[in-house]
């Protein structure tokens, strides 16, 4: 999970980001928005071979950046992200340009902000409740999801470790690795989040997808958010981007 590294000994739970390609291809074209309607999508899992999924070609590219640094700011090795809705559940799809890909990861439910690349998807099921979800996948096919009844009460530690790893959301995952690059596509059920089905026409959520980048080991990562967060933390909802359905 991620963190403001100022606040780094007051929380118990770590940091978050993302990063996507140095260069945006035309499939790729960025797009910065306030907000972002999740168009309704297949089922099937999309074919991660391919740069960009069908799947998810009518989805707008999220290039992730460091938004903290100023606006127009780009990590070193950037991404892109996607997102819609099916049936199922809210669908990502990710796609990380990575000079050294690697997770030291074991297991499911691990710290896997700690443990190696990551890619991060935080969703708010809107401003009126306090609980979100935190749901990390590692190019070495491993998951990490976070249920947080509250942030004020997981940073005062009235949420252990224990309380906000144990939910289980039911996200299904699958990734895969190229040459320089790694692909993901995650569907975080709607159960995950109380609901029964697509939200209802007009309903407005928060999200945003990040990211850790480790190169030539576990130290100093890349941070980077397709959410213009002014600051260094991937848990201030309050500048995640609105998905509308």
């Amino acid at each position: 999970m991620s963190v403001n590294p100022t606040l780094a000994g007051c929380l118990i739970f770590a940091a978050l980001t993302s990063c996507a390609p140095n260069h945006i291809s035309e499939d790729n074209k960025e797009v910065t928005m306030a907000a972002v309607h999740a168009p309704v999508l297949p089922n099937e899992p999309a074919d991660l071979t391919a740069d960009l999924p069908s799947k998810y070609a009518a989805c707008p590219a999220l290039v992730l950046r460091q938004h903290w640094t100023g606006a127009d700011a780009l990590p070193v090795e950037t991404g892109v992200a996607r997102i819609g809705a099916t049936t199922k559940g809210l669908s990502v799809h990710i796609r990380y340009e990575d000079s050294d890909i690697f997770s030291t990861a074991t297991a499911n439910q691990q710290r896997m902000w700690q443990l190696g690349d990551v890619a991060e998807v935080f969703v708010k099921p809107g401003l009126d409740r306090t609980d979100y979800w935190e749901v990390h996948v590692t190019p070495n096919n491993f998951l990490m999801d976070l249920s947080i009844p509250s942030r004020s009460g997981m940073q005062s530690g009235e949420h252990s470790w224990e309380d906000i790893i144990s939910p289980e959301s039911g996200t299904v995952f699958q990734t895969h690795v190229t040459d320089g690059a790694w692909v993901a596509e995650l569907t975080i059920p709607w159960s995950a989040f109380g609901v029964a089905g697509i939200p209802e026409s007009g309903t407005t959520w928060q999200f945003a997808v990040c990211r850790y980048n480790y190169n030539g080991g576990l130290e100093d990562p890349e941070l980077s958010s397709t959410a213009p967060l002014s600051k260094r933390s991937f848990h201030f909802y309050e500048d995640y981007t609105d998905l509308t359905f």
